[in-house]
């Protein structure tokens, strides 16, 4: 299968989007020189020293997002070199954590996150991509956003590392609800629960909404994610609103529609008692309609039942 890798072409826009600002900051900043020397010889401790020098300068100090973006792609870039080479797991990953750390690069989180998914540790995978989601969305630190199709698997990638995150059939206590990230302008829900990130409307959004075991009781981890979609269903205001029932593949066809009808419809109604007035549909889809997912790797039997046992969040398209 070829798969975009969405972390190249990350490391290619900022490239450019770079050289296009290099000379802008050479006429206004007289520490720019130093630094990418520093950059050039890929010494990361001097290019952080002068980082530090730029924070500090009247001249230069507008100029400190920039030259974090410069570190942090050189970082990025330098972890990047890494993959598939065995003995160096560590040092890229002290890399990738050293360059997600100011969160000034889309790319550096969700790099962070793919590495913390191959990692199995779903609930960081989770953080760094709602993060990454938020630097897209956030004009100052992305002034071009990455193509609808990288924002798009930015979600998707969000969206399941939350599910396996929340998987309740894992070791006893291992299963953690892990809440989008907040809106960086007014701290409403935000991350893979928005309505739009630049430009990009997401139509599909699975939620970690777990029940108990063949019934339409959700479990401690279920009224979590049923209280975030509350929150943001009430916060954007939407006309209308689907809730798309799912079940793994165990069990009949017939018993999984049934149980996906009374799931659904659970959700619907703790969205009406809590005040929501869009018009809710509720459409189960049992086992029939298995959550599609593009790269299988290192996913066991269960992780692929965690990520097809959910509720959906289904927006209407446009002229629906």
């Amino acid at each position: 299968m070829n798969r975009m890798d969405p972390i190249a072409v990350a490391v290619a826009m900022a490239v450019a989007a770079l050289a296009a600002a290099g000379a802008a900051v050479a006429e206004d900043c007289a520490l720019l020189p130093e630094l990418n020397q520093a950059l050039q010889s890929k010494d990361l401790d001097a290019a952080k020293a002068v980082e530090a020098k730029i924070r500090i300068d009247a001249a230069c100090g507008p100029f400190t997002l920039d030259a974090q973006r410069r570190r942090v792609l050189l970082e990025v870039t330098m972890a990047e070199a890494l993959v598939g080479r065995p003995g160096h797991e560590a040092e890229r990953e002290g890399l990738l954590t050293d360059a997600e750390k100011p969160e000034v690069f889309w790319g550096a989180s969700m790099a962070l996150g793919e590495l913390r998914l191959s990692q199995r540790r779903f609930v960081q995978a989770t953080q760094a991509l709602e993060r990454a989601i938020e630097i897209v969305k956030n004009t100052t630190k992305t002034p071009k956003p990455p193509a609808n199709a990288i924002i798009q698997e930015m979600l998707d990638r969000a969206a399941q590392a939350r599910l396996l995150a929340a998987n309740e059939e894992q070791a006893p206590g291992a299963a953690a609800y892990v809440p989008v990230a907040k809106d960086h302008r007014d701290g409403s829900v935000g991350g893979s629960l928005s309505d739009d990130v630049r430009g990009l409307k997401p139509r599909s959004v699975p939620i970690p909404v777990n029940f108990e075991t063949g019934t339409a009781t959700p479990t401690e981890i279920g009224r979590q994610a049923i209280d975030e979609l509350v929150a943001a269903v009430k916060e954007q205001h939407p006309a209308e609103v689907i809730i798309v029932g799912h079940t793994d593949e165990r069990g009949s066809d017939a018993m999984n529609m049934r149980l996906s009808e009374q799931r659904a419809r659970m959700v619907a109604d703790v969205l009406a008692r809590n005040g929501v007035t869009a018009k809710v549909k509720v459409q189960p889809m049992g086992k029939r309609e298995p959550l599609k997912i593009e790269d299988r790797t290192g996913l066991t039997e269960q992780d692929i039942w965690a990520l097809n046992r959910r509720v959906e969040w289904r927006r209407p398209a446009a002229g629906e």
